[in-house]
């Protein structure tokens, strides 16, 4: 089975915890483990925060669910970035803990995710994917 939703968003902050409900809800149908469940939100949370942050216009996340992993792929059309822009995750300004909360996103993404692609999204924009395997609730013997 394969589960596939594709959210079109505006550029507003109620889109995060939003977006992170309607996917923690279609891991359950899949039986993901709460661990598993919650890496996978707060990963899809720092994505979307980050798209309401920097995107110009409104941002699409589609979330393909396989029986093994979460593939999750969030797109803007905001300015995108220069040509010569290093989008390592090592390029992310680092952030004093105590004057900012900003600066962490993609390093949060990358300690949780199996894998982390962004790319420039054509003609502007950024297209961020992630992907999680997924762990399962172990059906109780009786």
């Amino acid at each position: 089975m394969e589960i596939q939703l594709t959210l079109s968003l505006p550029r507003d902050r109620s889109t995060v915890p939003l977006t992170r409900r309607v996917l923690d809800a279609a891991l359950g149908v899949f039986s993901v483990t709460r661990d598993c469940r919650d890496d996978i939100g707060l990963a899809v949370g720092e994505a979307c925060a980050n798209a309401v942050q920097h995107a110009g216009a409104d941002y699409q996340v589609t979330v393909t669910i396989h029986e093994d992993r979460c593939v999750i792929d969030v797109v803007d059309e905001g300015i995108g970035m220069s040509a010569d822009a290093d989008i390592s995750p090592e390029s992310e300004p680092s952030a004093d803990p105590d004057i900012a909360e900003s600066g962490r996103g993609l390093r949060i993404i990358h300690a949780l995710a199996d894998m982390v692609e962004l790319r420039r999204h054509q003609p502007h924009g950024v297209a961020l994917r992630i992907v999680k395997m997924l762990t399962r609730v172990t059906p109780a013997t009786v």
